[in-house]
């Protein structure tokens, strides 16, 4: 005895390749926010100039920025300047993106 198949009726076609990708990176983008990359990619030109001697973004997560630095004194020195980055993000990429800054040293 075979086994037989149900579906539809219509014959099944192959599709393009960019047509399932297209799909696919559209259901995992959901809640991806693009003005991430951009902030790392740009950050040396809208960051205020402590920020980009000392510290190196490493993302956003949800709205937190995570910048890097190589030593604890950097990050004292851009702890106290966290009002002055924000700003410069609300004005380059909206207020909505980042609600919090975390400095971090790094591990060698």
């Amino acid at each position: 005895m075979r086994a037989k198949y149900f579906g539809a009726k219509e014959p099944r076609h192959p599709k393009e390749i960019s047509e399932l990708l297209g799909t696919i990176i559209e259901k995992a983008a959901v809640g991806i926010d693009v003005r991430h990359g951009a902030l790392v990619g740009e950050w040396e030109a809208f960051a205020p100039g402590d920020w980009v001697t000392f510290g190196r973004p490493v993302g956003v997560r949800e709205t937190t920025l995570l910048v890097e630095v190589s030593d604890g004194s950097a990050a004292s020195l851009l702890k106290y300047q966290v009002t002055d980055l924000r700003r410069a993000i609300d004005e380059r990429f909206g207020a909505d993106l980042v609600t919090a800054v975390k400095v971090r040293v790094s591990r060698p």
